[in-house]
């Protein structure tokens, strides 16, 4: 019935065929949704400015929600519209078949939802691609045990052997829970890819990345060692014992012979980590932190392209990763300190020590005079605020 109901969905102002360049992947339509969940696909459009991805709900009819009114007009009449609300930050970077940014669903309401994907272009106007009908079901709903048939009484003839709890395995392991997991030779989507897992697949957990990135090395049923990322993953058994280990030096920069008559000098930019700036101070449970994250240019030329700044929130106890974002770094002149917004919300472990990772150019995008300056950490305890 609900595969009936979809040809009737009316999507205005938005073409159905999608551009090759410019679509969402996954989820596809008809897809339920929980947690932090990603969004796939492409944008690598000519003259693309940025992209950025919203939602809107959907009435259980496959009808847009009731409008929303952002400002009441001096008559006090609202003017209905359809609003998108933001899920994904505005970015620069191009994608190709592969992650476009992860959407918290934990922050809406369970219910049927549309994604819609904008790539703003330098000399046109922007391209659009949505995906819908999507359940966001962060709560299922509850399971009813039907009631079992009155077992017959036995008298029996011995006691029956006392029942042995089964033992549980403390055995620290990661569950792949996407359609495929990629295994990497360190922690990052920049490290080749060692190894695939299918959904469902077990690996055992040997360590967790020092660096803050919240990855996990481990080791596969054959032996072999890698690093899987945490938002691919779930995690079982006890992280206490669990060491912290360094990942490899991340891979070099392809270098390429110049030609003699046009030698392409190296650039001599250098970004820094500054201060993250939170506000409010102190970051609130399930209250969104506006961090205004400083980067400043202490090179001598500006930074010839634009890169990606990846934020980690982790438990220090635990090493669970509880937020993660990203953000874009624009062109930044020599001599120049820029604020960078990007907000976070955390809504687990208040009363406990946080520590939140910044990393300039985690793509390795950016060509630098030196990488060792681009991160920064921030250490604070979650507040409880109004968390049960």
């Amino acid at each position: 019935m609900l595969l009936a109901a979809i040809p009737a969905f009316a999507q205005p102002d938005v073409t159905s065929t999608a551009d090759p360049n410019g679509n969402i992947s996954w989820p596809p339509p008809v897809y339920v949704l929980r947690g932090e969940a990603e969004i796939r696909g492409t944008a690598n459009l000519p003259n693309m400015v940025n992209y950025f991805i919203e939602f809107r709900p959907l009435e259980d009819t496959f009808s847009v929600g009731a409008p929303v009114a952002t400002e009441e007009p001096a008559n006090g009449v609202l003017e209905e519209e359809d609003v998108f609300f933001a899920a994904i930050l505005p970015s620069s970077t191009p994608v190709i078949d592969d992650v476009l940014g992860v959407w918290d669903t934990t922050v809406v309401e369970d219910g049927l939802y549309e994604i819609r994907l904008t790539i703003n272009l330098a000399n046109g106007e922007p391209v659009m691609h949505t995906v819908a009908p999507l359940r966001v079901e962060n709560t299922p709903p509850p399971f009813v045990v039907p009631e079992a048939p009155p077992t017959p009484v036995i008298i029996p003839t011995q006691p029956p052997p006392p029942t042995v709890p089964p033992t549980e395995d403390p055995t620290p392991r990661v569950t792949v829970s996407t359609p495929n997991g990629n295994v990497r030779s360190g922690d990052g989507t920049n490290y080749q890819i060692v190894a695939s897992l299918t959904q469902g697949s077990t690996a055992q957990i040997v360590g967790i990345s020092n660096t803050g990135s919240g990855w996990f090395q481990v080791r596969l049923d054959n032996g072999q060692i890698g690093w899987m990322a945490p938002s691919i993953v779930t995690v079982t058994g006890n992280l206490n014992s669990i060491p912290r280990v360094q990942p490899p030096p991340p891979p070099a920069t392809p270098t390429f012979t110049p030609v003699p008559a046009t030698p392409t000098p190296a650039t001599q930019a250098n970004l820094v980590a500054g201060n993250p700036n939170p506000n409010p101070g102190t970051p609130v449970c399930n209250v969104t932190t506006n961090y205004t994250f400083d980067v400043a240019n202490l090179g001598t030329e500006a930074n010839t392209t634009t890169g990606t700044i990846t934020v980690t929130d982790i438990h220090v106890a635990t090493g669970t990763v509880t937020g993660s974002t990203t953000g874009g770094v624009p062109i930044i002149q020599p001599g120049q300190t820029i604020g960078l917004p990007i907000p976070l919300t955390v809504s687990t472990y208040y009363n406990e020590l946080h520590r939140v990772t910044f990393t300039i150019d985690s793509g390795n995008q950016i060509a630098e005079t030196t990488k060792a300056d681009n991160v920064r950490v921030f250490e604070y305890t979650l507040a409880q605020g109004s968390c049960p």
